[in-house]
């Protein structure tokens, strides 16, 4: 069973399915490197996470350690909420880093 990186089963089947997605496609390019979710590769979804990125950043009032997990969420629930699109964050994608 995949777990995070606190040890802790990951039970939502789309993030396990993504994550060994992007693993897969990985293993080609860079077997060491970082994955992310395999839809910001979509063309159509490309331009919308980034719009989205930039408002989050705004939005974010934390700088320094931390602020990376408040965008992301922040992310998240704009592209849920606004867009329709399920987004997993980097450190849901790599469940073996910690992220600050």
């Amino acid at each position: 069973m995949q777990t995070n990186a606190y040890g802790k089963p990951i039970r939502d089947a789309e993030l396990l399915r993504r994550i060994e997605k992007a693993r897969a496609y990985q293993s080609l390019n860079d077997p060491l490197g970082e994955i992310h979710d395999p839809i910001e590769d979509a063309p159509d979804i490309k331009p919308i996470l980034r719009q989205v990125e930039r408002q989050a950043e705004k939005e974010s009032p934390i700088f320094g350690m931390g602020r990376c997990h408040d965008v992301w969420g922040r992310m998240r629930r704009i592209l849920k909420a606004e867009h329709g699109i399920v987004w997993y964050s980097p450190s849901q994608m790599n469940t073996h880093i910690l992220f600050d």
